[in-house]
């Protein structure tokens, strides 16, 4: 019995060192071990941050950058000529699943309080080549080793959520070169293995200073007369001098001209003919099924495709646009629908070229935005 008492004293004594060792040779550990980790793990608190105090996050893919110096622009409008924070998280090829695994990573009860979540659709997502889902590469820039660990080992996520991302991260393991534990293990291994978990916790909650209690963020309504706004955002777009269709000059010169040379314009839009075989439409639910739990409703906007030049098949694209609006408005979320059924509905303008947004949709957007989580009262 004495020798029993020994053994749990001794393991005791043995996890005491472990954890004073780390916080009083942290620097050594850092060099050592964890500096890689910890520079990982920075990464992911600014966005938790923000989550957490209630900033607004909006969410999108390539419309987010590749005009970035767009008055209306919703990260240079709002920080910029309001004063008032907003955070844009994403580049091109962000889509569903990098979203939902993301939120899911920084989940914890102070985000589902909180979190003012903009999400901004392409459809060009649930058409073509893109239909088949997110890209691994694309999940590794958004879902490196740092967010990893936080969604295995503190996240406060329901658990089939970390398993969709570990079943995707195996589906896709041959894509990931050298890929370290936290990608080769599977979600069920670690979770298995509870004093393994219990050290890893321990390391990441010393290297990670996330600020534990989040500044809150409080908005008060900008008022804004938007009719005179979408007059100013009529005046400082460059009017196109190539094209009727309010294609900006250089986009069309560059990629439509030689397409009509080949009598390849207008472009159609390739649809699943079965949307529920439509993998980036099946991970769009799986993100719907996640925000459910968010106490502010979510906003999803759901952009255009310029039906000038997307004008074949656009019957079919309409069907699938709908499907889609019917299943977010299904689950509660508010949505801001700019697609165009047909071109005569379409405002030349909204769009600065085929697919991205101009001057005049972003001030759509915004307004959106402003109404949704400022003016709202529910939602303040």
């Amino acid at each position: 019995m004495n020798k029993f008492f020994v053994n749990i004293l001794s393991f005791s004594f043995a996890i005491l060192l472990v954890i004073g060792l780390l916080y009083l040779s942290k620097n050594k550990l850092l060099d050592f071990y964890a500096k890689p980790l910890q520079d990982s793990l920075q990464r992911t608190i600014s966005l938790q941050n923000d989550l957490e105090s209630g900033k607004i996050v909006l969410f999108g893919s390539s419309e987010l950058v590749f005009y970035p110096n767009q008055k209306f622009l919703p990260q240079n409008y709002f920080n910029n000529d309001l004063k008032l924070p907003l955070r844009a998280q994403g580049n091109e090829g962000q889509q569903s699943f990098a979203i939902m695994s993301q939120l899911a990573a920084c989940d914890n009860e102070l985000v589902r309080d909180n979190a003012k979540v903009v999400v901004l659709l392409s459809p060009s997502w649930f058409t073509g080549s893109y239909d088949n889902g997110l890209k691994m590469p694309k999940f590794l820039e958004y879902m490196y080793p740092g967010m990893m660990n936080k969604l295995y080992f503190q996240s406060e996520a329901d658990d089939k959520y970390k398993l969709l991302i570990s079943d995707y991260i195996k589906k896709n393991i041959a894509q990931i070169k050298d890929p370290n534990f936290i990608y080769k293990d599977s979600f069920s291994d670690l979770k298995s293995d509870y004093l393994d978990n219990e050290f890893k916790k321990i390391i990441i909650e010393t290297f990670d200073s996330k600020d534990m209690n989040p500044k809150p963020v409080n908005y008060n309504d900008p008022n804004l007369d938007y009719d005179s706004l979408k007059v100013e955002a009529k005046k400082i777009t460059i009017q196109s001098k190539t094209n009727d269709y309010g294609i900006n000059d250089e986009y069309y010169e560059r990629y439509i001209v030689k397409q009509i040379k080949k009598d390849n314009f207008p472009f159609g839009v390739i649809v699943s003919p079965d949307v529920n075989q439509n993998q980036e439409y099946n991970e769009l639910l799986i993100l719907l099924d996640y925000l459910k739990t968010y106490k502010i409703k979510p906003l999803f906007v759901m952009q255009d495709l310029h039906p000038y030049a997307f004008a074949n098949n656009r019957e079919d694209a309409n069907k699938m646009i709908n499907t889609i609006k019917t299943k977010i408005i299904e689950h509660n979320f508010d949505y801001l629908d700019m697609w165009t059924n047909k071109k005569e509905d379409y405002e030349i303008g909204t769009l600065t070229d085929i697919v991205h947004m101009g001057e005049s949709g972003w001030v759509r957007i915004n307004q959106s935005i402003i109404e949704h989580f400022i003016k709202n009262k529910e939602n303040k």
